[in-house]
């Protein structure tokens, strides 16, 4: 379900792109009507078109064609629980009594644009971050509403990572080269699935789903505002952490050796976000860190399998497989 999904995501279609761009001339005429004379810009992002309108300070957002109005009336809901608890995140604008409306084949919503700055990679942001998503985590733990699961996500299970390349593989008969990224990337999963530790042994709440210092910034007023909520679901919290710390160690150069400064910091990070969160990873969690961990460079790499041109995009990611290479042959290398 999830590859055919992953597949309309990825593989624009000319008459209907999955995101959206303001040189489509609905979208200028929607902004316009919102506030007539303004200028627009694209603030940039995978999922959705997020369109800044100025002097407003709005922001106008319209998300894929898959993203329902069930599930997106529960991310409006997590992320007003977040504001509630103190945290500061943007909230929906009412237009007629509505917090959503309908672009096309499409849901769209506005917000108060928040001014704020994306942290350069350094060992201090990363530091800071960790403590910040332990925040995020305390209150995403007191959410107790069902939310349904996003149509795509940044996480899957080895299982479904091999079904996966199973289909990458078939695309890439041909291709030498290809064919030795796919061998290696077999390799790598058998090894994931060897140490993977299944959800049910695992603490599971509301987490983010997308941690990075792109969606945790710092404000103007120097608070922390957190971003984008569109992978949020219920996972195991650990998964959050995991993948935290395998952007942070791909952002500092932790994918090139496994003695790199990156590789220091991840006791520390821990320690930041256990305290923050109030809480302690359990035993089986810090089992689960370092496979969880590998998981993530290796489904950015296995997805990129499904593209149209495999083999080039294959060999794009290479360093996803080297990351997950290292974290897999050094089992020693995450200490928490």
């Amino acid at each position: 379900m999830q590859q055919a999904n992953l597949n309309k995501w990825w593989i624009d279609d000319p008459a209907d792109p999955g995101r959206l761009t303001l040189q489509d001339a609905d979208v200028d005429r929607l902004a316009q009507r919102i506030s007539p004379g303004a200028s627009a810009v694209d603030l940039g992002g995978t999922m959705s078109l997020n369109v800044k309108i100025e002097p407003d300070n709005l922001v106008l957002r319209i998300h894929q064609a898959f993203v329902s109005r069930q599930r997106l009336s529960a991310v409006q809901r997590i992320r007003s629980h977040c504001a509630a608890q103190g945290l500061v995140t943007t909230e929906p604008l009412y237009r007629n009594n509505q917090s959503m409306f309908r672009f096309r084949n499409r849901w769209a919503e506005l917000e108060t644009y928040l001014p704020h700055e994306r942290l350069a990679p350094t060992a201090d942001a990363y530091l800071w971050m960790f403590e910040a998503m332990g925040v995020l985590h305390l209150a995403l733990e007191r959410f107790e509403h069902p939310v349904p699961r996003p149509v795509v996500s940044t996480y899957a299970a080895p299982s479904t990572l091999r079904r996966w390349l199973a289909t990458a593989e078939s695309k890439v008969r041909d291709d030498a080269d290809a064919l030795v990224i796919v061998r290696r990337l077999r390799d790598q999963l058998q090894a994931l699935n060897r140490q993977w530790v299944y959800a049910p042994e695992l603490p599971v709440q509301l987490v983010h789903g997308d941690v990075r210092l792109s969606n945790v910034c710092k404000g103007t007023d120097g608070r922390d505002v957190y971003f984008d909520f569109g992978f949020a679901a219920y996972r195991p919290r650990i998964h959050d952490v995991a993948y935290a710390i395998a952007f942070m160690l791909l952002a500092l150069g932790g994918h090139k050796e496994p003695e790199s400064d990156a590789w220091t910091l991840i006791g520390e990070l821990i320690s930041r976000y256990e305290e923050a969160a109030r809480t302690t990873l359990t035993a089986s969690e810090r089992k689960a860190l370092l496979p969880y961990t590998a998981a993530v460079p290796l489904y950015q790499i296995v997805i990129a399998g499904l593209m149209n041109d495999t083999g080039g995009e294959l060999r794009g990611k290479l360093h996803f497989l080297r990351l997950g290479e290292l974290l897999l042959k050094h089992p020693d290398a995450i200490r928490c």
